[in-house]
C-alpha cells in the first residue's frame, strides 16, 4: 500500500472545487499548512486526518491511500461475504434429507404430539415420584 496523502488531499479539493483558504478554515488550519500537505512537506497527525476524511464524508483509508485500493478491498468483502450466504448444493441436498426434522418446528396440537416430542420428561417425573415415594 502506497502512502499518497498529499495526491489524494489535493484531488478531493479540487473535486469539491475548494480553495485551500476555504479547506483550511474548515479545518481550523491555516492555508499554508493545507499546502505544505499538498506537496507533501509535511503530514498531518492522525486526528488531522481523521478530519479530513469527515469534512469530505470518505473513509479515512480513501484518504491515506486513494479510492482504488480501498473499494478493491470492500469489493473482496462482498463477494466473500456474498459467497458464503449463498446456499450451495451440498446445503439444498443436507435439507432434502433431513425434512423429516420438519415435525418438530410445528406446533403442538394435542396431548399425544407433546408425549411424542417430549416422552423424556416422563422418565424424569417417575424418577422424581420414586424418589419422594422412597423418602416417605
Amino acid at each position: 500500500m502506497e502512502f499518497t496523502f498529499n495526491e489524494n488531499l489535493l484531488s478531493l479539493r479540487k473535486e469539491h472545487n475548494l480553495s485551500q483558504e476555504s479547506l483550511a478554515n474548515e479545518l481550523y488550519v491555516t492555508r499554508q499548512t493545507i499546502s505544505k500537505w499538498e506537496t507533501g512537506e509535511v503530514t498531518p497527525d492522525l486526528a488531522k486526518i481523521q478530519s479530513v476524511a469527515d469534512y469530505f464524508q470518505v473513509p479515512v483509508e480513501e484518504v491515506l491511500f486513494g479510492q482504488q485500493q480501498s473499494s478493491t478491498l470492500t469489493g473482496v468483502v462482498k463477494d466473500r461475504a456474498k459467497k458464503f450466504f449463498e446456499e450451495d448444493e451440498a446445503d439444498k441436498d443436507w435439507h432434502e434429507n433431513h425434512r423429516w426434522r420438519e415435525w418438530q418446528y410445528r406446533p403442538i396440537n394435542n396431548g399425544w404430539e407433546f408425549l411424542a416430542r417430549y416422552y423424556w420428561i416422563l422418565f424424569a417425573l417417575i424418577g422424581m415420584i420414586g424418589w419422594f415415594v422412597s423418602k416417605k
